[in-house]
């Protein structure tokens, strides 16, 4: 747990907005950058976050018994006036819940939450709205080639695996489809929605499913996107879905399928430094601006082999999320995030892959 900072006034003067997240660097960083001072419960407690926020505090996940002590000793040092929650609460429904009582929390509600991953029902009601999703089961399969296993509750693509074993029961068997993955960003206030933009987004690995990187890349034929919206519509409707949210698919060629919700701001908002999508998250309505014509992409860069954070190590300014002294990261795990900028994806891509290998030489 880290100590609190002296912020010269600010501790009076600004409103404070706890984010609770995996990683909460990025939404403190638009927290701050809208004119909020954020304290932070989180899973790594960065270096960037330690610089961003008031105070942050360190948990090792994100279950109610775990975060219980940090929200109390939160409460008892400062008054919050929003509870902000990114990637890794939506696994966590009962946390959410306890939080609802504490804070006034900003997005979905843990019904919402409740609702989408009642996975039986969800698909059911997919169908009933006329949206497109890979095939599923909640049995085995009789060949199982070319099918997954999914947890029920999964956050950036962990846990999905190819179909090796029999399901437990808190997973389920999706068909594998293969084309283009994607995702589209939006906002909304429980009713209406604002579309912000498509980007294709890639995995780790053919057989490893977690995030690895997204790319602004409107990669999808017109049409397509109509039929995108069409389901976001439908989905924001049904659900009273609100705040920041994108609706993850697969594009085959030919047609897209629906794969996931993710119920709160995603990585994605990362593209579009030029709007101010923490007032998007909290109205529910995008604020007029000029989106730039510029190619913004974010990476994480994963460990190859077993290091440790060293002293007197110079981060670029372009990595983000950057792990504390001393971390000990192993084979598999995040390192930081990178981002990259240019005229056409592929000159965004390729400086992409140039900043991941000097991330890389940097850490040996």
């Amino acid at each position: 747990m880290s100590k609190p900072r002296k912020t010269s006034g600010l501790k009076s003067a600004l409103q404070r907005v706890l984010v609770i997240a995996n990683s909460g660097r990025m939404l403190a960083n638009a927290a701050r950058s809208a004119g909020y001072m954020p304290l932070v419960i989180d899973l790594f407690a960065d270096q960037d976050t330690e610089v961003i926020a008031e105070q942050v505090w360190q948990v090792k996940n994100l279950s109610l018994g775990v975060i219980q002590g940090a929200v109390e000793s939160c409460l008892l040092s400062y008054k919050v006036q929003w509870l902000i929650y990114g990637s890794g609460l939506e696994i966590h429904p009962e946390t959410l819940e306890y939080l609802s009582g504490r804070f006034s929390v900003m997005g979905n509600d843990v019904s919402v939450i409740k609702h989408l991953n009642a996975k039986k029902t969800f698909f059911k009601q997919l169908d009933t709205l006329g949206i497109r999703y890979p095939e599923v089961q909640f049995h085995p399969p009789e060949n199982s080639v070319g099918w997954l296993i999914k947890p029920v509750n999964h956050v950036g693509g962990l846990g999905i695996r190819s179909c090796d074993r029999q399901a437990l029961n808190d997973e389920y068997y999706q068909k594998f489809c293969q084309g283009k993955a994607g995702s589209a960003l939006f906002c909304s206030d429980g009713e209406q929605f604002e579309l912000i933009g498509f980007h294709r987004q890639w995995t780790l690995a053919q057989d490893d499913f977690a995030f690895a990187g997204i790319i602004r890349d409107e990669f999808l034929p017109e049409e397509q996107q109509k039929s995108l919206g069409k389901w976001i519509k439908k989905l924001v409707s049904f659900y009273h879905l609100k705040g920041l949210a994108s609706l993850d698919f697969i594009y085959d060629g030919t047609s897209c399928y629906f794969l996931e919700i993710n119920p709160r701001p995603p990585a994605s908002m990362m593209l579009y430094p030029e709007l101010d999508l923490l007032s998007a998250h909290l109205t529910g309505q995008k604020i007029e601006a000029e989106q730039d014509k510029i190619i913004r992409a974010l990476q994480i860069v994963y460990a190859k082999q077993p290091c440790k954070i060293q002293p007197g190590i110079e981060w670029p300014e372009w990595s983000f999320d950057r792990p504390k002294l001393k971390s000990c990261i192993q084979v598999g795990q995040p390192i930081c995030s990178i981002m990259a900028r240019g005229k056409t994806d592929q000159q965004t891509l390729a400086e992409l892959k140039v900043r991941e290998i000097q991330i890389e030489n940097i850490i040996k």
